[in-house]
């Protein structure tokens, strides 16, 4: 991992030199110029106001470092020489100054509401047995208009939690608050470029908390949602994310948490939603992927070779339908 240059002043703002503060807020930045001063301007406006603010801005070809240095010593600039690839890198780098109590982390592009930290940290100070709390999110567009609650009546309360995040990752970054180091410590993120690294820090985490995690059932937060299509590279991904969770079984972090069955049936299943997603898409060789897939991993699961015959079907119907050539035309 590439060293990061060493940020324009210490001690980072928002604190007296000898006053370590209750809060670190760490937001990674790339090309963000389009979002980054509402996000900056979000975090700023905080009711609580013990915190320090470090952005780790991931070798930006835009105006991103240029924005964030506007808000002279408010934010403690650090500046990667060059880009990851991955925005873990940048936010283990911020992590790894922080010396607040508590770790918030907020991505380029989403929102906090004013009393987000406020409410948070109480809640952490009365639950000093939780390594980590999240809370709902708004949903918003690309020009910020809200358009629901994320994953609204679909989380669960406090309390362990590896069965149901295994099944749907439901926790949105931008409103977690994590005690001390856990994050930092939850891995290595140079090891996580094959994968989304959500599942590993997440099921890492919840192996040395038997408490699992805090649930603040509120919108403190805003998730935006941008509208831009799926690209080529990125279909494995879409809708559930199955290389990460093939990447997490992998690794063997659920065990413990949950039972091999619970994470056979949690890839086989992610595999079936996403072959019947892009059979409709009209992706017949990535969804036949998927169901093969899933097939492997419930042989006994009869969904599978009943969706690969409906993916023949429609291809069959697709090339009868598909106009023969007439004799004017060049081949």
């Amino acid at each position: 991992m590439d060293k990061p240059e060493q940020p324009e002043s210490r001690p980072p703002p928002n604190s007296a030199a000898e006053h370590a503060p209750i809060v670190s807020v760490v937001m990674p930045v790339y090309n963000g110029a389009r979002t980054l001063r509402a996000a900056i301007d979000s975090v700023l406006a905080q009711t609580f106001k013990d915190f320090e603010f470090i952005v780790v801005d991931d070798a930006s070809t835009d105006d991103s470092a240029a924005i964030v240095q506007s808000y002279g010593d408010r934010i403690c600039l650090v500046r990667r020489p060059r880009n990851s690839g991955i925005c873990e890198v940048a936010r283990s780098e911020g992590l790894a100054l922080a010396r607040g109590r508590y770790s918030a982390l907020i991505d380029q592009d989403d929102l906090w509401e004013p009393h987000k930290l406020e409410k948070q940290v109480a809640f952490m100070e009365a639950h000093p047995e939780l390594p980590l709390s999240h809370t709902y999110a708004w949903v918003i567009d690309a020009d910020g208009r809200r358009t629901g609650v994320r994953h609204e009546g679909r989380i669960p309360p406090t309390g362990p939690c590896a069965r149901e995040l295994l099944s749907h990752c439901f926790i949105t970054i931008s409103t977690i608050l994590v005690r001390g180091r856990a994050w930092l410590d939850a891995g290595n993120a140079a090891e996580l470029r094959a994968a989304n690294s959500d599942f590993l820090y997440f099921f890492s985490i919840l192996r040395k908390s038997p408490a699992g995690f805090g649930f603040l059932p509120e919108p403190l937060g805003s998730y935006r949602q941008w509208s831009s299509g799926m690209s080529k590279g990125r279909w494995k991904w879409t809708p559930e994310d199955v290389p990460a969770l093939r990447h997490l079984e992998r690794t063997g972090l659920w065990e413990g948490l949950v039972s091999r069955r619970d994470m056979r049936t949690a890839i086989a299943t992610a595999c079936f939603t996403n072959a019947v997603h892009h059979s409709h898409a009209g992706f017949p060789a990535r969804a036949a992927y998927f169901a093969w897939l899933g097939w492997a991993y419930q042989p006994g699961d009869l969904r599978f070779p009943i969706e690969l015959a409906k993916i023949a079907l429609r291809g069959l119907r697709n090339w009868f339908r598909t106009p023969a050539p007439s004799a004017t035309e060049t081949p």
